[in-house]
């Protein structure tokens, strides 16, 4: 009996490392289709806009491509309630998806607390704030105040590139351009992720962190449609996940590989 045990315990431990790798590999997968569908969402919506992109607003909660802000506290009611992403009201992509589900990595644990319960939060996803337009007419490109390296600032990001159009993504090319991404849980809040551009190498910082949830990687989709996990190298992106909206954002990271490759990623020079 001992021995039929132990050749168990083996065969478990030999088992049990194949069976997580085969389930992360699983949720990159799931992950990625949701992406997929909320990209092919995000073109539907431009062919019948003339070309115009959904609103994505910076530090704005509603009348985004998806509405409501994510926290802890159980104060927002976006946080656990679909109708955020899927009402046009809120969320202006919710005529194109129909299913909130793909708003959510599979593999994000995040929970919020309200009036004795807990729920699960509703959406792991942010987009680009260089993509997008803003709310309220006329019609224009999002101000991305980000880009410039300092959001109260917002003329520093006019030398930057912003996609108001689907025509306007030349540079970087739209298989090169990142739209959507899952933002880490301590990070996200309004339904856009921040970049800066104009601070680099030495000077590189971190606005928003984005998510590391398959394994150090975080999935990620591009304007020609794709979708693709990719790896972060620094562990300074990769910060553990408390669950409390306490991570410091707009924090320097000298010399990050994983900023830099955000940047080539997120704009360009005029």
């Amino acid at each position: 009996m001992l021995v039929v045990i132990a050749i168990i315990a083996i065969l478990a431990a030999l088992l049990l490392p194949a069976l997580g790798h085969a389930k992360m590999r699983a949720q990159g997968i799931w992950c990625m289709n949701n992406s997929r569908q909320i990209m092919i969402a995000w073109q539907l919506y431009a062919g019948d806009h003339a070309e115009w992109l959904p609103p994505n607003e910076d530090n704005t909660d509603n009348g985004n491509w998806s509405g409501g802000r994510m926290d802890f506290d159980g104060a927002n009611i976006a946080n656990y309630t679909v109708a955020f992403l899927i009402d046009p009201k809120y969320g202006k992509l919710g005529p194109y998806t129909k299913s909130p589900g793909i708003y959510k990595c599979p593999a994000d644990r995040s929970t919020v607390s309200m009036g004795g319960h807990t729920f699960n939060r509703v959406r792991s996803v942010a987009m680009s704030q260089a993509v997008g337009t803003m709310r309220l007419p006329p019609l224009r490109s999002v101000i991305a105040p980000w880009l410039g390296g300092d959001n109260s600032q917002p003329q520093l990001s006019e030398p930057w590139c912003k996609y108001g159009k689907l025509t306007d993504i030349i540079r970087p090319s739209p298989d090169m351009l990142w739209v959507v991404m899952d933002e880490h849980p301590d990070s996200i809040n309004d339904a856009g992720l921040a970049v800066e551009c104009a601070w680099t190498n030495a000077n590189a910082k971190i606005i928003d962190y984005p998510a590391s949830f398959h394994g150090n990687a975080c999935g990620i989709a591009f304007a020609d449609g794709h979708s693709e996990i990719h790896k972060w190298k620094d562990p300074r992106t990769m910060p553990p996940v408390r669950y409390n909206n306490d991570l410091p954002l707009n924090v320097p990271s000298p010399n990050n590989p994983d900023v830099a490759w955000l940047q080539m990623r997120t704009s360009a020079l005029k």
